[in-house]
C-alpha cells in the first residue's frame, strides 16, 4: 500500500510530547464550500464535528518556549535521517522494508543491529541516538540496513566502532548465529572494521561494517542468498562510498545542546493530529522529518522522491496523522492525486469512501486486504497534505490496535487543527 510504512507502526513507548500537539482526484470528496484548491472560504460549521478526545488547538511550542528537552535526542535522530542513504539507491531492487527495522534508536542500537551483546557495548560508550534504514528486495534475497549512531564526541565513537567490531568477533551472545564473525577488510575503506558469516543450512552470507566518522558510527548489514559474497562487499563499498561524506555534511548539534533542539520544525507539527494519553507510538512517530528523512518510512520511495521534488514538499510532520508541506495549493492536490494513484495501483480493490463526518477537501479509500481493513484518507488544505490513516487487523479483539476505531475523530481533529493554525498564522520559525 501507499500508505507510509511508519504509519502502521504502534509500539508501547510513551513519547515525552504524547498528546501535547493533540501531535485526489477522487469521487468521495465531501460536500462544503472550497475554492478547489483546497483552502475552504465557506461556512462549514466546525461545531458540528466530533473531535472525541484529541486536542483541536495547535500549540506554537516555539512561542511558548519549549524544547526539546529529554526529547532532544530523538529529535537529533529524526534530524539525522536526511543524511543516511536510502537502500534503493544503492541498489534499486531494495524497495521493500521499513517497519520496526527503520526509524530513531534512541537508548541503544536497536534498530538495524541488536543483540550479541552490542547495545551494551554501545551503552558504555555514552551513545546518544541513531537512525537506521533498512529494506530488501522483493523475494527478500538481498537484504541491506545502514544506520548511523551518534556518540558524545570523535573519540568516543572511535572507540566505539572497535569496540562493537571486537563484540562482533567474539559475542557474549550469537542469537540466531552459531558462531562469531570473520575478520574481513575492504581495500578502498581501509577505516572501516569489517566481518563476514555464514549462515548455515540456508545458503546465505552476509557482511557487517563499522566505521568511525567524527562522533558518529556508521554501521552497514548486507546479506544474500546464494553465499553472493561478491554482492555483499559490492553493495557494502558503495553504501560507505555514499555514507560518508553524506554524514559530514550533517550539522550536528553540539552534545550539549540537544535537549535545546527545537520541537517543530516550521511549526507543520502544530498541524497534526497528536496522541492521547493512551495511544502510543515509536520515537519515529512524533518526529518532523525533511523530504530525504522521510523516504525512509515510505512504501514507494522510488516514486515518491521525484514527486516530493515536483511538488516542492520540504517538511514531513507525524503525530497520528501525516502532514506534508508542499509549496502551493496546486502542488498539494498534485501530491494528494498522486498517492491516491500509488495505493490503487498496489490495491485496486480499494473503493471511495466518504469522508468520515463530511469534512470538506478529504477523499478517503476503504476495503478489506490480507492484513485487515484499512480506510486511507487524504485532506487538503491550501499547500499541505494530511494523510490519516486507520487499520483493523484481521482477527483483531484489542480496542488500541484498532484505529479505524478513531478514524472520524482523527480526520475531524485534522480539518480543525488546519482551520485553526491558519486563523493563528502558524507558519516558518
Amino acid at each position: 500500500m501507499r500508505t507510509p510504512r511508519i504509519l502502521l507502526a504502534t509500539t508501547a513507548v510513551a513519547l515525552a510530547l504524547a498528546g501535547c500537539s493533540g501531535t485526489a482526484d477522487g469521487t468521495a470528496v465531501a460536500e462544503g464550500d472550497s475554492t478547489g484548491t483546497g483552502s475552504p472560504t465557506g461556512s462549514f460549521d466546525l461545531t458540528t464535528l466530533d473531535t472525541g478526545e484529541y486536542n483541536v488547538e495547535p500549540r506554537d511550542f516555539i512561542a511558548e518556549g519549549q524544547s526539546a528537552g529529554d526529547f532532544g535526542p530523538a529529535v537529533e535522530g529524526q534530524r539525522m535521517a536526511e543524511f543516511v542513504v536510502h537502500p534503493y539507491t544503492i541498489d534499486p531492487t531494495l524497495t521493500n522494508g521499513g517497519g520496526m527495522a527503520t526509524g530513531v534508536g534512541v537508548g541503544g542500537i536497536g534498530k538495524v543491529l541488536s543483540g550479541g551483546g552490542a547495545d551494551e557495548v554501545a551503552e558504555s560508550f555514552g551513545i546518544i541516538t541513531g537512525f537506521g534504514s533498512f529494506a530488501h528486495n522483493a523475494d527478500d534475497s538481498r537484504q541491506l540496513g545502514v544506520a548511523v549512531w551518534r556518540f558524545p564526541d570523535a573519540d568516543s565513537a572511535a572507540h566505539a566502532a572497535a569496540a562493537l567490531h571486537d563484540n562482533s568477533l567474539a559475542p557474549e551472545d550469537v542469537g540466531f548465529a552459531s558462531g562469531p564473525q570473520t575478520p574481513t577488510s575492504i581495500p578502498q575503506l581501509p577505516d572501516t572494521l569489517a566481518t563476514t558469516y555464514y549462515w548455515d543450512g540456508i545458503d546465505t552470507a552476509s557482511m557487517s561494517t563499522f566505521t568511525a566518522r567524527g562522533p558518529h558510527v556508521i554501521y552497514t548489514y548486507t546479506s544474500a542468498e546464494g553465499n553472493d559474497v561478491e554482492w555483499n562487499t559490492d553493495v557494502t563499498t558503495h553504501t560507505l562510498e555514499a555514507q560518508l561524506p553524506r554524514i559530514e555534511q550533517f550539522p550536528f548539534t553540539p552534545t550539549d545542546e540537544i535537549e535545546a533542539l527545537p520541537v517543530d520544525l516550521d511549526k507543520v507539527l502544530a498541524r497534526a493530529v497528536g496522541f492521547l494519553d493512551n495511544e502510543y507510538a515509536r520515537n519515529s512517530d512524533t518526529a518532523v522529518y525533511g523530504p530525504l528523512g522521510w523516504l525512509h518510512f515510505d512504501s514507494h520511495p522510488d516514486k515518491t522522491a521525484p514527486l516530493f521534488e515536483a511538488t516542492g514538499t520540504d517538511r514531513v510532520a507525524l503525530a497520528n496523522s501525516g502532514v506534508f508541506r508542499t509549496r502551493s495549493p496546486e502542488a498539494a492536490e498534485e501530491l494528494r492525486d498522486s498517492f491516491r494513484e500509488q495505493t490503487l495501483d498496489t490495491y485496486p480493490d480499494l473503493v471511495d469512501e466518504p469522508a468520515p463526518q463530511g469534512v470538506p477537501d478529504t477523499t478517503c479509500l476503504a476495503g478489506d486486504t490480507a492484513d485487515g481493513r484499512v480506510l486511507d484518507c487524504l485532506m487538503t488544505y491550501g499547500p499541505y497534505v494530511a494523510q490519516i490513516y486507520g487499520h483493523r487487523p484481521v482477527g483483531n479483539t484489542d480496542p488500541d490496535s484498532d484505529t479505524l476505531r478513531t478514524m472520524p475523530q482523527r480526520v475531524a481533529t485534522q480539518y480543525v487543527k488546519f482551520v485553526r493554525a491558519e486563523e493563528l498564522g502558524l507558519g516558518e520559525n
